[in-house]
């Protein structure tokens, strides 16, 4: 870290690993990074300041476009996560010269007021499948006593691979919190350390889906999760999106997690939600854990179209922050 801390420089070990995590090729890298402008996140908020905290369906209304839809995640530590709309790039303006593909958002929140929430979040956008631009949104929210829904407008700016703006807009947003289990760590209560803490893979089986589906999960601190998404494109064109959820403990080794994810047609629009509702159990030694699920898919109005069951299987993978 350079003594500022606004820039690294690394060495990365490499593997490329199959389906039963035999390594197949590996290789080095050498790593720049520079860390971007976020709202400083408040450590210690008050209670009534952490309801942004929790899975969010988010309509966006950028000018000039139809509304859109997407998921957010707002994390206990400042964190945020979002994604849904991996097409949704302004038409015919200088962005289509740099990328036809958005990636995930990731960034942070603050807390500016009792009642208002500003953040950042930054999105990667591919041109022929490779990085060649990022878009940078920077939002003020609000949020109304109930703590249910709030409103919002967004700064949005598209950059080229050298960090300059080729196009700038701004969007109206509006938020509703979904239903997720309440995290002890939000009402004060103590807490011991979440032993679902770190990274997972997962064997994932569905019923209506003959192969078995292989993913990456983490799970964070403050209950927080986001999961990897199967790319698989259904003989309609489409296909899933952003997974996010919370979980909290119900036993000593028992969890309920509730993860919702985004399903997009071929034009990249988010037609359909996957609302799982999960009931994971932890082997003694910590490093497995299996899952039974129930899923339901829902059209934009929340209304459940179908559902079904799934069986997880889950191994801990190795990270540094490992006991």
């Amino acid at each position: 870290m350079s003594e500022p801390g606004d820039e690294y420089t690394g060495h990365a070990q490499v593997d490329f690993l199959d389906a039963n995590w035999n390594v197949v090729f590996s290789t080095t890298s050498d790593v720049n990074g520079t860390r971007l402008e976020t709202p400083a996140t408040l450590m210690a908020q008050p209670a009534e300041k952490k309801q942004l905290v929790g899975v969010w369906e988010v309509k966006v209304s950028p000018v000039g476009q139809s509304p859109e839809l997407s998921l957010a995640m707002y994390g206990d530590d400042g964190s945020v996560t979002t994604g849904g709309r991996y097409k949704a790039l302004p038409p015919g303006s200088a962005v289509q010269d740099v990328a036809d593909e958005l990636g995930l958002g990731y960034g942070r929140w603050a807390a500016t007021s009792d009642r208002e929430f500003r953040l950042t979040f930054y999105s990667v956008m591919w041109k022929a499948g490779l990085v060649n631009g990022y878009q940078r949104v920077q939002e003020t929210l609000d949020l109304p006593e109930s703590g249910d829904q709030y409103t919002g407008h967004a700064q949005v700016d598209y950059l080229d691979a050298s960090g300059k703006v080729v196009f700038s807009t701004s969007s109206d947003v509006k938020g509703t919190k979904l239903e997720t289990p309440i995290s002890v760590m939000l009402v004060g209560q103590a807490a011991e350390k979440n032993q679902l803490e770190g990274v997972w893979a997962i064997k994932n089986k569905t019923s209506g889906i003959e192969r078995t589906l292989l993913n990456i999960d983490i799970f964070t601190a403050d209950g927080s999760y986001a999961g990897s998404q199967d790319k698989t494109v259904d003989t309609y064109g489409n296909t899933g999106g952003l997974r996010v959820g919370r979980c909290v403990a119900t036993g000593t080794r028992e969890f309920q997690l509730t993860l919702y994810r985004v399903q997009m047609n071929k034009e990249g629009v988010v037609y359909q939600f996957l609302r799982v509702r999960a009931t994971i159990t932890l082997s003694e030694s910590g490093d497995e854990c299996t899952a039974h699920s129930k899923w339901e898919a829902l059209d934009p109005n929340w209304t459940v179209e179908w559902g079904g069951t799934g069986e997880t299987k889950a191994t801990r993978l190795e990270t540094p922050d490992q006991d």
